[in-house]
């Protein structure tokens, strides 16, 4: 509005002065003339020598994590920026570290600092500078494009002991799976020396290179523990953090930690929209596999937990217990779950209790059986100290 008065006052000054003849009003009106044209050129010129740098040190982040970014603006041009203003277009909750500066030669830089609050691909940036001329007028604005793109893990947190030497574990033994049951796998192929089995001549290869070649094998690799998370999203409620998806996938994140720090192999299965199955790696570390995967997991399938695809192979592998994470109250999955266990096969259920976070009242109406750990999960729950129990017949 101030910049339209001002046009229409020039305007006017400049039709009087040409009507009267006035030598003073010709001289105001050319004065103001070329003021309103400086103003207009000033924040356009004064923009063009700003640079913008943005330095995160990112690591790897988890959700609850605090972090620090630093803005450094510097101004290459001659003229001066009395008035500018840095915002980020980023879209982080609760993190807003623009400011209003003025650039002279030296440069200006400050710290921001602000917590992840979302698991997933955070971005930092673009950024937007608005430079103004001294006597406000005018404005000119420059978006910078430059991003940084730090991938946010979901919240680890302490857990009770899952996998307990037998000593410790009431009520059972420490149980494996007979190696002997699982044959073993190819692994690769080389030349052929005398004594080798014609059964691990691999003769397709041997036609091919004209000279014998012997199939090697290796033990399967196998996990201590499977985890099964259920992201069937007809069964999750609740929003952001305090969500059942949420939860559940900071509980899987937080058993594959506890369980690969200790040495042993995880893998991972969900109902996703894609189906997702994550084997054990012999190369890669399979705990780094595994909160990859969970930083961007969605509750985006509409596949039951019992219909995962993933269920039949893990009945063929070894492995010493499986772990469900899920809050549906479906006797199906407790079905399947039994039926694919094998021998020597500890069962572990997280149930999260969906009613805690806004969903509708239920009652399970079905039975765990005895010999599976239970342990319940709550809005609110502190993960350390989630209780075990073996009366998992009915919860209300």
């Amino acid at each position: 509005m101030s910049r339209v008065f001002l046009g229409i006052s020039l305007a006017l000054l400049l039709f009087f002065a040409y009507l009267t003849a006035i030598r003073p009003a010709f001289a105001l009106g050319y004065a103001l003339s070329i003021l309103f044209v400086v103003a207009w050129a000033w924040p356009r010129v004064a923009v063009r020598g700003i640079q913008v740098q943005r330095t995160l040190d990112a690591g790897t982040p988890t959700v609850g994590e605090a972090f620090e970014e630093t803005f450094t603006i510097q101004k290459r041009s001659w003229v001066p920026a009395p008035w500018v203003e840095v915002r980020d277009l980023s879209r982080l909750a609760g993190y807003q570290p623009g400011r209003v500066i003025t650039l002279g030669k030296d440069r200006v830089s400050w710290t921001s600092r602000g917590v992840y609050r979302q698991r997933g691909w955070s971005s930092f940036g673009p950024t937007r500078v608005k430079v103004s001329e001294p006597f406000g007028l005018f404005t000119h604005e420059v978006r910078y494009n430059d991003r940084n793109q730090v991938l946010v893990y979901p919240r680890v947190r302490p857990m009770p002991e899952l996998l307990m030497p037998a000593a410790q574990h009431a009520g059972t033994a420490q149980r494996f799976g007979n190696w002997a049951d699982y044959p073993p796998e190819t692994g690769g192929v080389r030349d052929y020396t005398p004594g080798d089995a014609f059964g691990r001549i691999h003769w397709p290869l041997s036609t091919r290179h004209a000279r014998l070649m012997s199939k090697t094998f290796e033990q399967p690799l196998t996990a201590d523990i499977w985890i099964v998370l259920d992201l069937d999203r007809k069964v999750h409620f609740g929003s952001g953090e305090e969500s059942t998806v949420e939860y559940a996938i900071s509980l899987a994140a937080s058993v594959a930690i506890q369980i690969h720090s200790r040495g042993r192999k995880v893998g991972l299965i969900a109902n996703d929209a894609k189906g997702t199955l994550l084997e054990p790696h012999r190369v890669v570390r399979q705990d780094r596999v595994i909160l990859d995967y969970l930083a961007i997991a969605q509750a985006d399938s509409d596949t039951d937990l019992a219909s995962a695809l993933a269920w039949e192979k893990i009945r063929r592998l070894p492995r010493r217990a499986i772990a469900v994470i899920t809050p549906s109250p479906d006797a199906a999955w407790v079905h399947t779950l039994q039926a694919i266990r094998g021998r020597g096969t500890s069962l572990i259920a997280f149930y999260l209790d969906a009613t805690t976070f806004g969903g509708p009242d239920r009652t399970l109406s079905f039975d765990l059986g005895s010999d599976v750990d239970l342990y319940v999960v709550r809005q609110g729950d502190d993960f350390s100290r989630l209780l075990r129990t073996r009366d998992a017949v009915r919860l209300n």
